[in-house]
């Protein structure tokens, strides 16, 4: 058993999904009353956050599946937070805690380096870019400290409803440069790529 293991496997017993809490669970209605009760205060994430976290030192391709539980609980507390607050899931309740989530990710200490190229500031895009899809959809590019120094990117992909919140859709490694899939035969034969690249950024642009 490796260190990563024996530090991970107690997280990863209290990182089982969650559901909605009793009586709720449906859009716009917090703890089964319609709309939620506005006027109580902001669920702090900082302190719920501040007791999960992923190894500290270099990882590998088999420490995926635990650090994606880990991750999976991290969404899960912000859920959590946010309907025990008995808030109406609004854009604004969702950026709140997209924002205490990326944080969270960022200071990871086996974390090199995390990013999306969705706007998470700007509510007004949501529709257009978190929503687009049913359930909403934010990919996240990962530079994890891999060992041996290894260059290997993974993206990590959130679904989100305004019921149920955040949760992990899947953690793999990245084979797409910008969101487009990269050819097996990349850079030998990159015709393909662009061709498919050019595609997608006209229905994504």
């Amino acid at each position: 058993m490796t260190s990563f293991e024996k530090n991970i496997h107690p997280l990863m017993a209290s990182a089982a999904p969650q559901g909605p809490p009793a009586g709720g669970g449906m859009p716009g209605m917090m703890g089964g009353r319609p709309g939620g009760q506005r006027g109580q205060a902001a669920p702090d994430f900082s302190q719920k956050l501040a007791k999960i976290a992923l190894p500290s030192g270099t990882v590998t391709d088999k420490d995926m599946p635990a650090i994606e539980a880990v991750i999976d609980h991290a969404c899960s507390e912000i859920s959590t937070s946010i309907k025990s607050a008995g808030q109406k899931v609004d854009y604004e309740v969702i950026k709140s805690g997209l924002l205490a989530f990326q944080d969270w990710l960022k200071k990871q200490e086996c974390v090199r380096q995390a990013s999306t190229r969705y706007d998470i500031q700007s509510t007004e895009k949501y529709t257009d870019q978190i929503f687009f899809t049913y359930p909403g959809t934010l990919p996240f590019d990962i530079d994890f400290r891999m060992a041996g120094n290894t260059k290997k990117p993974y993206r990590l992909l959130l679904f989100i409803t305004k019921a149920d919140l955040f949760n992990v859709a899947s953690l793999v490694e990245n084979t797409t440069i910008d969101g487009v899939p990269v050819p097996k035969d990349w850079p030998n034969n990159p015709w393909p790529y662009w061709n498919v690249r050019e595609s997608y950024w006209k229905k994504h642009p």
